[in-house]
């Protein structure tokens, strides 16, 4: 499956970085401007998350394949 990875601000500073499946990432743009409590599946866990409290989300740009040792 693909995987994005996503950062998501919140009011006052707060960042959120996590890797989602393509699904979950759309699954929440889907919600933004709605009303209610959205689910993430994460690779760093499940987060809940309130569309009316964001202050953005973005979508980072897939930067290729990686060169290295682990995973990231």
């Amino acid at each position: 499956m693909a995987t994005r990875r996503l950062e998501i601000g919140f009011e006052g500073g707060t960042v959120l970085r996590l890797t989602v499946e393509q699904e979950a990432a759309d699954a929440l743009v889907g919600t933004l401007g709605g009303d209610g409590w959205q689910s993430v599946e994460a690779e760093e866990g499940t987060y809940w998350l309130n569309p009316d409290e964001l202050c953005y989300v973005r979508l980072v740009a897939d930067a290729g394949p990686k060169i290295g040792f682990g995973s990231i």
